[in-house]
């Protein structure tokens, strides 16, 4: 597979799906006025289909590959319906257990265990890159009748359900269909002027600082937070690491704040980048 292809599902995450607006239910009137192209939000990971000289292949991130699944063939039918390369933009998931939504730690739960695990990955195409050879159109309409066109007749591949309209009560009728109901995990809206939003309920929660980790290149600032909950019983649940938190000025103040009250311990843990993680006191809550 070449560089350029196995680049491809980087660059549109970054291009693309980097720029979607996050709404809550309650900012539906955000949605500018005019056509709009309602899809749920399906909780998996986001993986390109290409298809090309009558093969089709999954790829991701770091050019991951799907190697075997049932889904494959089906792509490799629509791949023999093609003019040229084809490259669409989905979701991969896998079905949830009695009757839940899908989760996208189970996708990675199938991944790894393959064989028959990988029955249950489905991959829905929201967009498409390339199109018979071509760039695929600028309109989204044009692009999901493409998606539509091509993926005619898979069950497990297959084209994004989508309600096209303009009026705000189909709008509110999409999120309760999809994500008040619980369905989806929530929804996302095109418009026709190009904007894409996500609507997602919104939880908080407060948790404990327990960790922080450090820049490495100014040594005087918090790089990274490790949060816990506090269970009944005093214990505490890692719930895992932030490292959103503010301008240099808030890096300052907050290891001003957490390396008085750094404590010992024999346990290790790293955060995502793989900084050793130095333990405080749980007494300071986000």
């Amino acid at each position: 597979m070449t560089a350029d292809i196995t680049a491809l599902p980087t660059r549109y995450r970054r291009t693309v799906a980097s720029r979607y607006r996050a709404l809550t239910p309650d900012e539906l009137s955000e949605v500018p006025h005019g056509a709009f192209w309602a899809s749920p939000k399906i909780d998996g990971e986001l993986w390109l289909a290409v298809l090309d000289g009558g093969r089709a292949s999954l790829i991701a991130d770091a050019g991951r590959t799907l190697p075997e699944a049932p889904l494959l063939a089906e792509l490799e039918a629509a791949a023999r319906r093609v003019k040229g390369r084809t490259v669409l933009a989905g979701e991969l998931f896998a079905l949830g257990v009695d009757g839940t939504r899908p989760r996208v730690g189970d996708v990675s739960a199938a991944l790894s265990k393959g064989g028959k695990a990988l029955d249950r990955l489905g991959w829905h195409a929201f967009d498409a890159l390339e199109v018979d050879g071509a760039s695929a159109p600028a309109a989204y309409a044009e692009r999901l009748e493409a998606l539509g066109r091509i993926l005619d007749g898979g069950k497990r591949a297959v084209a994004i359900k989508t309600v096209s309209a303009s009026a705000r009560p189909e709008l509110e009728e999409a999120w309760k269909t999809w994500g008040a109901s619980g369905k989806a995990e929530g929804l996302v809206v095109r418009s026709e002027d190009g904007r894409i939003f996500k609507v997602k309920p919104r939880f908080t929660l407060d948790a404990v600082v327990v960790g922080f980790t450090q820049r490495s290149e100014a040594t005087d600032q918090v790089r990274s937070l490790l949060l816990a909950l506090v269970r009944p019983d005093g214990t505490l649940q890692l719930v895992g690491g932030v490292g959103n938190v503010g301008s240099d000025d808030d890096r300052l103040a907050l290891m001003a704040r957490l390396a008085p009250t750094e404590r010992p311990s024999r346990f290790r843990h790293t955060s995502g980048d793989g900084a050793l993680v130095r333990w405080v006191a749980p007494t300071f809550v986000v």
